[in-house]
């Protein structure tokens, strides 16, 4: 039984971190750091 608990409570905590990512995203936020002016993923976080 404790199996089933600690599983749900690990999904609901994905789920909550994916739900925040989401909602970040579709408000512009990035989890970029900005300090990546060498990096070569640049373009996906900076779109001009």
């Amino acid at each position: 039984m404790a199996d089933w608990i600690i599983s749900i409570l690990l999904a609901c905590v994905v789920v909550l971190i994916i739900r925040k990512l989401v909602v970040d995203r579709r408000k512009g936020k990035s989890s970029c750091g900005c300090s990546c002016s060498n990096c070569a993923m640049c373009g996906c976080c900076h779109k001009k």
